[in-house]
């Protein structure tokens, strides 16, 4: 059994270009998907066509992130998301769904217990189980209970951006890292993995592939989403480029000059930010 683990495209629909554009010249049985497929990024309706598309050709298993949930949660009642850097992309994106591409993440588990074929069961999530945005980067003390918890041999999580595999409590976890938005001081390129597995277990392969930043980039400055998101999608963009987390570092450090949440801190102080990061 040969399975291919995609998470956090965050609308990169030219890294999942690539990613499928692989498995035609690398088959797979089946595609775990682990959410965040869109925001952050320009023109999300063609991640969603492409992801549509993937499930018509393959088998796919696909969760649905947290990124999903904000989106879904604004359908039951409306956050207040306007053109300004916390909420600008999350409206943008919003902005460009349709009633069936919500019911689709509507119908999307957040966690589950892939059993496929004779190999071992796998726990796959979002973040941690019980948790779609756990971090075990940022969170040890959740690593280590996570693991201990776990009733399968492996765990397969997203929702962090760092590619890595590594054993606990005699228990496997694999983060596939991010297809879309690499988090590795690197950027430039996409992230997956490929397990291959049998009754004895699972072996995993952690890759990278390029893909055209250059021509998706232009896409940021095209599709309008600059004008949305403002300072925040700035942060995406050096992101992409760079591999570090600008996103996170402006938001921490707006958070830490206002005393105040993202989206009640005022416009200037992001811009503020944004100027002394070279955003």
């Amino acid at each position: 059994m040969k399975v291919a683990v995609i998470s956090d495209i965050h609308s990169n629909y030219k890294a999942l270009e690539a990613f499928l554009s692989y498995i035609e010249g690398c088959p797979v049985d089946a595609i775990i998907g682990l959410g965040d497929y869109v925001t952050d990024g320009p023109y999300p309706e063609r991640t969603l066509s492409m992801l549509y598309e993937m499930e018509k050709k393959y088998s796919c298993h696909l969760l649905r992130g947290n990124r999903e949930e904000y989106l879904l949660d604004n359908r039951k009642q409306d956050q207040g998301w306007h053109m300004h850097s916390p909420s600008g992309a999350l409206y943008y994106t919003d902005q460009h769904m349709t009633r069936a591409d919500l019911d689709w993440m509507e119908s999307l588990p957040s966690e589950r217990v892939l059993q496929l074929g004779d190999c071992p069961a796998l726990t796959v999530c979002h973040g941690t189980p019980g948790m779609i945005r756990g971090n075990m980067v940022f969170d040890r003390l959740l690593r280590e209970q996570t693991m201990e918890r776990l009733q399968t041999c492996y765990l397969v999580g997203g929702h962090s951006h760092h590619q890595e595999t590594f054993q606990l409590c005699g228990k496997t976890y694999l983060n596939p890292g991010s297809l879309g938005m690499t988090i590795d001081e690197q950027g430039r390129h996409a992230q997956f993995a490929l397990m291959e597995g049998d009754s004895q277990g699972w072996e995993i392969r952690l890759l990278t592939i390029d893909y055209d930043v250059d021509g998706y980039l232009r896409d940021f400055r095209e599709s309008g989403i600059e004008e949305y998101g403002l300072y925040l999608t700035k942060a995406v963009e050096k992101t992409l480029v760079t591999g570090h987390n600008y996103f996170y570092d402006i938001v921490c450090e707006v958070c830490k000059i206002s005393h105040k949440a993202p989206s009640d801190t005022e416009e200037e102080v992001w811009r503020q930010v944004a100027e002394r990061m070279g955003l």
